[in-house]
């Protein structure tokens, strides 16, 4: 008498092992998912009512790692429209630029993530309620 098993096939991941480096489709995981959470809780600090079109961008090539920091960093650009209907005419295009930065140190079941405004157009500054425009947002970014 027989039996076959078949082993469910390994899914992917972005959790990086301990003392290793990460491959650099673990670290564009990783960017692609935290700067997406980044684009959305900015544009809801500056424009919540009023926010679509959310975008981001960033170079995947200009991601850097720092073996010795076990950190990621890379530039990201976020953008996002205002309904029209809801403000001036003048005032509908937002866009904020700044260094992400993401901690692979050992964390039992996430990953620190700061962002850094460095830059935001006129509309941004203007909308912006406090500090939203240049203030840095940190949170914890889950491992899968």
């Amino acid at each position: 008498m027989s039996s076959c098993f078949q082993e469910e096939p390994k899914r992917e991941t972005t959790e990086i092992q301990r003392d290793q480096r990460p491959t650099a489709k673990q670290l564009r995981d990783l960017v692609e998912e935290a700067a997406h959470r980044v684009a959305d809780l900015k544009s809801r600090a500056i424009s919540p009512n009023t926010r679509h079109e959310v975008t981001y961008n960033y170079d995947e090539t200009l991601i850097r790692y720092d073996e010795a920091k076990d950190k990621a960093y890379v530039s990201v650009t976020i953008r996002w429209k205002a309904r029209k209907a809801l403000i001036a005419e003048s005032k509908h295009d937002f866009e904020m630029r700044g260094e992400l930065i993401i901690d692979l140190g050992f964390r039992p079941s996430s990953y620190p993530v700061v962002f850094m405004p460095s830059y935001a157009n006129a509309v941004t500054k203007e909308v912006a309620t406090g500090d939203a425009a240049t203030s840095t947002v940190t949170f914890d970014l889950k491992k899968k």
